[in-house]
């Protein structure tokens, strides 16, 4: 993960944009989970990072970016680092999640991916823009 992150600040620097620390630290608390705003400010908070507004507007920031993404679940925004992959990007994600604790598990498949766009593209008079997919799922019962 830590590779992607550095992609994505190198590209910022490129177009020109200030890296502070603050923004790198928000970055790298999202960069192994989901977290919803009052968890990453609890986050930044111990790395000494407590202005509420510059969170917002660094969240903010990163989204208009495509730095981050943001997911609804059961009504609540869960935030997370965009990955540098086609199939998982600010545009094209797919979670898992699970009804019992909210857990968010990623789905990078290929498979699944070409199935859906080969699907719309081959059945319907659509093509695929992006794909943004969130399945609610619960653990199986054992015997």
């Amino acid at each position: 993960m830590k590779k992607n992150l550095e992609n994505y600040l190198s590209q910022l620097r490129e177009k020109g944009y200030r890296i502070t620390k603050s923004r790198i630290a928000l970055l790298e608390v999202l960069s192994d989970e989901h977290l919803t705003f009052k968890q990453i400010q609890m986050r930044l908070a111990e790395k000494g990072f407590t202005n509420v507004a510059s969170i917002y507007n660094n969240i903010d920031f990163f989204l208009q970016e495509k730095v981050i993404v943001v997911l609804f679940i059961n009504q609540v925004r869960y935030y997370e680092l965009a990955i540098d992959n086609k199939m998982h990007t600010a545009d094209n994600h797919i979670h898992l999640v699970d009804q019992a604790n909210n857990q968010i598990v990623e789905i990078n498949n290929k498979r699944i991916y070409d199935s859906i766009s080969r699907y719309i593209e081959n059945d319907t008079e659509y093509e695929v823009s992006y794909i943004r997919l969130t399945v609610g799922v619960s653990k199986k019962e054992t015997e």
